[in-house]
């Protein structure tokens, strides 16, 4: 892991499965971790399209590309869905369902020491740079 703060946010076990939980940070920030199938991803608790906490997204799957004509649905809890206006992402990559669409989740460094979520994320640019608007849901 990187020398950023280091934040521990809670216990393994106090995230069900296939679950999402958001933590604020003591710096103002938000980081939205996910329980996937036991394995667990940290990231900005911001959908990068206008800004929402995706930690209050649905876990899902969605659709996938098929022959005309056919319906095939996959990747069945390992998609958020942002809670304003749909945009899907992989939980497991951070990267966007819409094609050609170069915006992500930004992945936070995530590591689990005896039963605990730890994360560690780069401290605010003290010129602001890289500041975010804030959070609401």
């Amino acid at each position: 892991m990187s020398n950023y703060p280091t934040h521990r946010l809670c216990q393994t076990g106090d995230i069900p499965e296939n679950a999402a939980r958001g933590f604020d940070l003591d710096d103002g920030r938000s980081v939205a971790v996910f329980n996937i199938g036991g394995e667990f991803f940290a990231y900005r608790n911001i959908c990068p399209h206008q800004y929402a906490a995706i930690c209050h997204g649905r876990i899902t799957g969605t659709m996938l590309p098929s022959d005309p004509g056919t319906f095939v649905y996959g990747l069945e809890n390992s998609v958020v869905r942002c809670p304003w206006h749909n945009w899907e992402f992989n939980v497991r990559t951070g990267r966007s369902l819409f094609t050609n669409e170069p915006r992500r989740l930004a992945p936070v460094e995530l590591r689990i020491e005896d039963g605990w979520i730890v994360v560690q994320v780069k401290p605010h640019s003290p010129t602001g740079a890289g500041s975010e608007r804030a959070l609401t849901s």
